[in-house]
């Protein structure tokens, strides 16, 4: 191997290496950015509850029950609740996890065989692609 080829061969090796840099960093910066909309998400269901607490509190003082006011607010609690699992399966996806069908644990895309129950993973040669952070989420 001459001079020329192993320069063009560090090169490659250089390139490889920075990509690998590159998308291990948007994996971060991605799930960094979900995992900041989970904990503004959970926010908003602390207040909501704050606010069906004070909605029951003020209702039963009054002794003026709208239950239809408490059926708005608890289906406004749900419909966060969906969002923040929303967002939680798209870290998993960023972050190349899969779930095991058989009893839940979380592994590793590359694993063969959950790591709890040791049931076989359904495997693909394909890692997934998707690196870059994009929110499929309603956000309002």
């Amino acid at each position: 191997m001459d001079f020329k080829d192993e320069f063009e061969a560090i090169a490659e090796k250089t390139k490889q290496l920075t990509g690998s840099g590159i998308r291990k960093a948007d994996e971060m910066f991605s799930v960094s950015k979900l995992k900041l909309e989970c904990i503004r998400i959970d926010n908003t269901i602390k207040t909501k509850y704050a606010e069906l607490g004070k909605m029951m509190y003020n209702m039963v003082k009054d002794d003026n029950a709208d239950s239809e006011k408490i059926s708005d607010a608890v289906m406004e609690i749900d419909r966060l609740y969906k969002k923040m699992a929303q967002v939680n399966e798209k870290i998993e996806e960023v972050k190349k996890i899969v779930t095991c069908p058989e009893c839940g644990t979380k592994n590793k895309f590359t694993s063969n065989y959950c790591s709890s129950c040791r049931h076989k993973l359904v495997c693909t040669d394909e890692e997934p692609e998707d690196y870059s952070y994009h929110l499929d989420v309603d956000t309002e």
